[in-house]
């Protein structure tokens, strides 16, 4: 949905998203419409939520290409218990950290301007996540790398999850150590979500 707010001869247009369950139920989050943002559909999440299951509660996510947070203020809301944002736009990420601020009181959230990849290779914590979602640009044939760098750095927990969203053309390589768990193409886009059998020593 999309809405044009004139304000002393200005046109901007605005977008939205809505929280599709947990405590934030049908919250609405408004942004500027952007070429650089292709927020994540309410149809796909409520898809993605019906694999992963309604609760996300005890699990760390972390929320790669943020844009507007769809996704990790998704996981927030259905109880994740700590989500990281990393965007390399400031704007967007200032953004999120504004609408997460304006819902929560709890500091349970992380939030990192940066390349996504170079955050990934760059990563140094003992930290891992049980969930991670990736929706990078379109056409940039960044998801290759980035799962090689994720398994590297062995970023995931012991059956954590990744969840993937790319261009239908996209011929995604899942590595061995990885199960396909779930996949489905709505419009323009595939969607996959992957788990974990092996770690790397």
């Amino acid at each position: 949905m999309s809405c044009i707010i004139i304000n002393e001869m200005k046109i901007e247009k605005k977008g939205e998203i809505r929280i599709t369950g947990g405590k934030w139920k049908g919250k609405k989050i408004y942004f500027d419409i952007s070429e650089d943002l292709r927020p994540t559909p309410d149809r796909a999440k409520e898809t993605l939520f019906n694999w992963l299951g309604q609760n996300l509660s005890e699990m760390n996510c972390l929320d790669l290409f943020s844009g507007t947070g769809a996704l990790g203020l998704e996981a927030v809301s259905r109880g994740a218990k700590r989500v990281t944002f990393v965007e390399k736009n400031k704007d967007f990420l200032q953004k999120i950290e504004k609408v997460y601020l304006e819902m929560s009181m709890k500091e349970n959230c992380d939030f990192f301007c940066a390349e996504c990849l170079d955050w990934v290779k760059n990563y140094k914590s003992d930290f891992k996540y049980d969930l991670i979602f990736i929706d990078p640009p379109f056409n940039n044939n960044l998801i290759d790398d980035l799962l090689k760098n994720i398994l590297n750095k062995n970023l995931l927990s012991k059956g954590g999850k990744i969840y993937f969203e790319f261009e239908k053309n996209f011929n995604l390589k899942i590595p061995e150590s990885l199960s396909l768990k779930k996949e489905k193409s709505m419009g323009r886009k595939s969607y996959v979500l992957a788990e974990v059998i092996c770690l790397s020593s």
